[in-house]
Order: structure tokens, then C-alpha cells, then sequence
């Protein structure tokens, strides 16, 4: 499942709506995992209210993407500069799939 922004195409496959309870929720998760994880802020704090985190995640100048940790593991986030990266579609973005080689993941 794929989240974006209003405004972005609404044809997109299967997507949370932007002021959805669990868009948002993932949006505040995001952050949250990037502050814990790296000890810094991904947005600033006038930038977490409500509807305008996901926004702001959306047009962040760098790649965000996020996956769920599963045994393949499976894309359900990715903003414009990270479907840009890795020169893809919101809709594409599920169908990604990942090999493992020892240790790395390709």
C-alpha cells in the first residue's frame, strides 16, 4: 500500500487517503523511526502538524523510503525523490522485489 499526498494522481493503485488516520500515523512512524534511529530530525517540528507531515514528507528534497521487515521485505513508502531514485511508480512501487545474498540485500 502506498501513500501520497492530495493532488498526486488519484488513478495511483491501492493508496491511503492523506488525512487518513493511518496515513498519518505512518507519516508520524517515519519520523520517529529516523529520529531514533539517527538522533536527528527528518522535518522540523512546525512541520509535524497533522495533514502537513505527509506533505512535507512527499516533497522532502531527499529519498525516503520505507519497507516492512518480513521475509521479503516490502516497499509501502517512498516519497517523489525516492520513487525518482529508483526510477519507478507509485503503483510499481509494491512490485519490487528483493534478492538476498548472504548478508546484503540487492
Amino acid at each position: 500500500m502506498a501513500i501520497s499526498p492530495s493532488g498526486i494522481n488519484p488513478a495511483v493503485g491501492s493508496k491511503l487517503s492523506p488525512g487518513s488516520p493511518e496515513a498519518l500515523t505512518l507519516a508520524n512512524w517515519i519520523c520517529c523511526s529516523y529520529s531514533y534511529y539517527l538522533g536527528q530530525e527528518l522535518l522540523r517540528s512546525d512541520s509535524l502538524i497533522s495533514e502537513s507531515v505527509l506533505k512535507h514528507l512527499w516533497h522532502h528534497q531527499d529519498a525516503i523510503l520505507c519497507c516492512s521487515l518480513k521475509s521479503v521485505p516490502v516497499f509501502i513508502f517512498a516519497n517523489q525523490a525516492g520513487l525518482d531514485m529508483l526510477e519507478i511508480t507509485l503503483v510499481a512501487l509494491k512490485d519490487i522485489t528483493w534478492v538476498f545474498r548472504g548478508s546484503a540485500l540487492y
